[in-house]
């Protein structure tokens, strides 16, 4: 079986590179691995990616932690990135892999774009991103919103896989941070490869095969890895077992109930797999799947002194873990807008201190409310008008038909104008403002808005 992996920015290139090194000690496992970054320094530290296999993009010094520098560099890159992936992607890749991290501003800017990329080549992938701490600054937080909603609606991507940081420091407390990282990367891949070993292990029980291991990524929505391992005297029921352990690993929680389809092998010693055993595991797939296509490996093994399982679910709603990342990151980003805004009005009306000369020549202080200041007029729109609403409703229908295009913000006034028929550019403006804060455009570099 043949693996792509695309490790993108700092963190995905990190996983990437686990990845291969993983592969490099288990026989039968092909993993093409390479690497897309904005900052070259970065990329030299993934020894095992080949140097043909890594891409520099944008100015090589990084995205200053800004998912619209990722964004702007891989958009302006994108005849290199496609001859790059294009290069590695051969017909007997089985499956495609991004990795990426989701609180910076490459991987969380040029995932979307790769994405994209795989589309256009005919092919779809699966993508394994790490989610930010949650006390992590809101630039991250905003990072990953952004990042994970332009990656989710890619219709190239299939499976969103996402590790959830917080729980790094929850199982491995007194680890240095660089190995914790290590450990939940290796534990990614892990799955991976444990599934792998199973389609290759004969079974006079139900067995899953490397077809079934492909296709398990073809349910879209998001996916979870479960990976779990237990002396084998501790397991007395096989379905209990899977029921109390889904949650304990490294990734979001997720509600399995959500789940369209699974693929899972159980292997322990043969005095557990009883039919009765066996039709009760069988049981709780069928209960707890809505989708209930379950491809299920049962390994019967003489003398066992373990019991695990390893599977993936996929074809799932979006976990609770994203919901409240994408809820924070909205509001702590309108809160730190408010608190710019306030420095700058600050800024503006300056520190009260100026001087001037009295008649003698004499340097005096005038404070700032003594100054004659030239009162700001504009123009006032009112939002909760029928006549705006309508003009709303209507440059939403416009836009939408122009999914995926960028322009210019004087442009996009004047093609409002125009085609909605707005009787004026101040109110095209303000609706274009309204558009950005409910997310139907991104403004991803200077007066240049990207249609969502």
């Amino acid at each position: 079986m043949r693996f792509l992996t695309i490790g993108l920015g700092h963190c995905g290139g990190k996983i990437a590179n686990d990845f291969k090194k993983v592969a490099l000690e288990e026989q039968g496992l092909i993993v093409e691995v390479c690497a897309i970054n904005t900052d070259r320094a970065d990329l030299a530290t993934h020894k095992f990616i080949p140097e043909d296999q890594k891409l520099v993009i944008g100015t090589g010094k990084g995205a200053a932690k800004n998912w619209q520098e990722g964004m702007e560099a891989a958009s302006q890159s994108l005849t290199n990135i496609r001859e790059f992936v294009k290069r590695l992607l051969t017909p007997d890749t089985d499956v495609v892999l991004i990795t990426a991290g989701e609180g910076g501003g490459s991987g969380s800017g040029i995932a979307p774009t790769v994405a994209e990329v795989i589309g256009k080549l005919g092919r779809t992938c699966t993508a394994i991103v790490t989610l930010p701490f949650e006390n992590e600054s809101v630039k991250a937080k905003v990072n990953a919103a952004m990042g994970l909603d332009m990656l989710y609606r890619e219709e190239a991507l299939k499976a969103l896989i996402c590790i959830d940081n917080d729980k790094i420091t929850a199982h491995f407390p007194e680890k240095i941070i660089t190995e914790a990282y290590e450990r939940a990367n290796r534990s990614a891949v892990g799955t991976f490869v444990n599934l792998l070993r199973l389609a290759r292990t004969p079974s006079l029980a139900d067995r899953i095969d490397e077809s079934e291991l492909t296709t398990i990524f073809d349910y879209p929505g998001f996916a979870t890895l479960a990976n779990y391992n237990t002396k084998a005297n501790l397991t007395q029921d096989l379905a209990a077992m899977l029921r109390h352990s889904w949650n304990g690993s490294l990734l979001a929680e997720v509600d399995s109930k959500t789940a369209t389809g699974a693929i899972f092998g159980v292997q322990g010693p043969e005095h557990l797999f009883t039919a009765t055993q066996v039709d009760a595991v069988r049981r709780t797939f069928s209960e707890v799947l809505i989708g209930r296509d379950i491809m299920l490996g049962v390994y019967p093994t003489k003398q066992s002194r373990w019991t695990s399982y390893v599977g993936i679910l996929s074809g799932m709603g979006v976990p609770e873990k994203v919901k409240m990342l994408l809820e924070m990151a909205k509001e702590e980003a309108k809160a730190h807008k408010s608190l710019l805004e306030e420095r700058r009005k600050m800024k503006r009306e300056g520190l009260g201190f100026d001087l001037d000369l009295d008649n003698k020549g004499t340097l005096t202080r005038v404070s700032q409310s003594s100054r004659t200041l030239k009162p700001k007029t504009a123009l006032k729109i009112d939002r909760s008008s029928v006549e705006f609403k309508k003009y709303l409703e209507e440059s939403l229908q416009f836009i939408h038909e122009r999914k995926g295009e960028t322009y210019p913000r004087d442009e996009l006034v004047n093609l409002l104008v125009e085609w909605v028929d707005i009787q004026d550019n101040d109110t095209a403006s303000t609706i274009l403002d309204v558009l950005a804060e409910e997310g139907y455009i991104v403004e991803t570099k200077k007066n240049l808005f990207l249609i969502l």
